[in-house]
């Protein structure tokens, strides 16, 4: 996942702006009067500073530091009743009005009542980032500084455009007014987040390259008549490829059902997949109101190491084909499996 997050990072994420250390180009492409080259995080130092943020973001709520009921509070209507302090995590202080906090909680709560997905996606942008961070460290992968500095320039030019649209005297002063932002800081954010950037496509592919996995092509119909249709050519010996893009519903069939590799898990078409003869097709299996067909190509070679072993193999992958999006909800489903993601903390706050 164009996305949010960029091409590794998946469209349907970006309608919740994306979720995890990446935010959308309009609220990441401002930036300060110079231009000096992008710093990249190292990977190894870059936990450390996403523990700082996690800690001053939102943490378990604990006991909440309210004077009557939530009835009450309903009942009340507007005549909200006020934490009498704010110590800190969930209930740290955002501002006061007349010496009234307005706490951490309760701007979180408004951002959910005011757009749910924004706030699960913009969750999930951070859950992910972490992930990348932690696989990038694990696999011994630095942000590459060609790409990252392509990816800051790249922004930067986008908030050029604006600021000369806006008519600013210069950059930073367009950062200040519109963001409310020193621009020193906000540019390494933007380093950091295009330092995600590129690191994540090159950890989604050396996940996927590093598993058990069946390259394929798949399609599917919508009813009895076209399932039949579909069998019955397949069975004459029509190639696959050609069936699918006469009936398939999917978007895939403009490249003939091809799908990115499926590795092995729950999925319908990952179960077929894998008790599927290379060179041979099954189907039709039913999904919700679709017929699915899926016609395995061959078992790539399981590619593993570290990025000094496995770097220029998933370089050249990526050139062939970058990441999509079906790779990579594989890729997260996997990983949240690993890396024990809990939001309990988020839904506990906003219970």
């Amino acid at each position: 996942m164009t996305t949010s997050r960029g091409p590794w990072w998946p469209a349907a994420l970006a309608g919740a702006t994306l979720l995890l250390g990446c935010s959308s180009p309009e609220i990441r492409e401002v930036l300060p009067g110079s231009r000096p080259m992008a710093q990249a995080p190292e990977v190894e130092e870059a936990p450390e500073r996403d523990e700082a943020a996690q800690e001053g973001a939102a943490p378990p709520s604990g006991e909440p530091a309210w004077d009557g009921s939530v009835a009450a509070n309903l009942a009340a209507g507007v005549n909200v009743v006020w934490p009498d302090e704010v110590e800190g995590g969930a209930d740290a202080a955002v501002a006061s009005v007349a010496g009234r906090t307005i706490s951490v909680s309760d701007l979180i709560m408004k951002l959910v009542m005011r757009d749910a997905d924004l706030a699960r996606g913009l969750l999930d942008d951070l859950l992910l980032s972490r992930i990348v961070l932690l696989e990038a460290g694990a696999l011994g992968l630095e942000p590459p500084a060609e790409d990252v500095q392509a990816r800051v320039n790249k922004a930067l030019d986008a908030v050029e455009a604006r600021a000369r649209k806006a008519g600013a005297p210069d950059l930073a002063s367009f950062v200040r007014a519109q963001m409310g932002l020193e621009p020193d800081s906000y540019l390494r954010e933007l380093n950091a987040d295009a330092a995600i950037d590129a690191l994540a496509p090159r950890c989604i592919r050396s996940w996927l390259m590093s598993c058990d996995r069946r390259e394929v092509r798949a399609m599917s119909v919508e009813g009895r008549p076209a399932a039949d249709e579909a069998m019955a050519r397949l069975a004459r010996g029509e190639a696959f490829e050609s069936v699918a893009r006469d009936l398939s519903v999917d978007a895939s069939r403009d490249k003939g059902g091809r799908i990115p590799a499926l590795v092995r898990g729950e999925s319908v078409l990952a179960r077929a997949a894998f008790a599927t003869e290379v060179g041979s097709w099954t189907g039709p299996v039913r999904e919700g109101e679709l017929m699915l067909f899926l016609e395995v190509e061959a078992i790539p070679d399981v590619v593993e190491g570290t990025w000094a072993e496995v770097g220029d193999a998933v370089e050249a992958s990526l050139k062939a084909q970058p990441v999509e999006d079906a790779e990579f909800w594989q890729w997260k489903e996997a990983m949240t499996r690993r890396h024990d993601v809990d939001t309990g903390p988020f839904q506990e706050l906003i219970r």
